[in-house]
């Protein structure tokens, strides 16, 4: 294939992309190729020469823009950082990966709801399986690192470890709900982040 060629492809494919997001977004897990290729005004059967399916496309989608979120985390957790400070990182993580990529937030929660209640079900989707088990994985040191702060004394609550872990978790999805009518400044996260981790400090604290 010439260079030429390769790159009208390329170009193509990034298109079907966009447009696949749109569709995924508004359809959820009813999303069909079909629907993404009448967004294209194209044949459904063109559709299949760029791409084999809806879980392709996730996977491509999700592929690419989850991995640098995963990296990012897993040097938070060889951090040394004190409980409390890897919480308050954790979170500004997550909330600057949804900010930048608010759609893919979308595509997740209008697809995967009965993955967050039941971990027996898998998609058909690899990368969406994947995310989920990054999610799970993620909570287990999200809830490790609660316990040992309110051990430390690094956090106060009177909810059980767990309970906290679910309010930052609801919490940071209301935020990322919140930013669909419109985001503030992303430079405004990290002290987004600190009014979050306030919730569980004493007052002395608050900082």
């Amino acid at each position: 294939m010439s260079l030429k060629k390769q790159k009208r492809l390329e170009k193509k494919k990034a298109l079907i992309l966009e447009e696949a997001k749109k569709v995924l977004i508004k359809f959820g897990k009813n999303a069909s190729m079909a629907d993404i290729a009448d967004n294209l005004d194209m044949d459904k059967s063109s559709l299949y020469y760029y791409y084999k399916g809806i879980p392709e496309i996730l996977n491509i989608i999700l592929d690419q823009e989850y991995y640098e979120i995963a990296v990012e985390i897993d040097h938070l957790r060889h951090s040394g950082k004190n409980h409390r400070a890897v919480i308050k990182d954790f979170i500004c993580d997550i909330l600057e990966f949804y900010y930048d990529n608010i759609e893919i937030l979308q595509i997740i929660l209008t697809r995967v709801f009965p993955l967050f209640i039941d971990p027996e079900n898998r998609e058909d989707s690899a990368a969406i399986n994947k995310y989920m088990d990054s999610y799970r994985r993620n909570n287990e040191f999200f809830l490790e690192e609660i316990k040992a702060a309110i051990h430390k004394d690094e956090m106060h609550s009177d909810f059980s470890a767990e309970m906290v872990l679910q309010v930052l978790r609801g919490s940071i999805f209301g935020i990322c709900a919140a930013w669909k009518t419109g985001k503030p400044s992303r430079e405004s996260i990290p002290e987004l982040s600190s009014l979050l981790l306030s919730m569980f400090l004493y007052a002395e604290d608050k900082r």
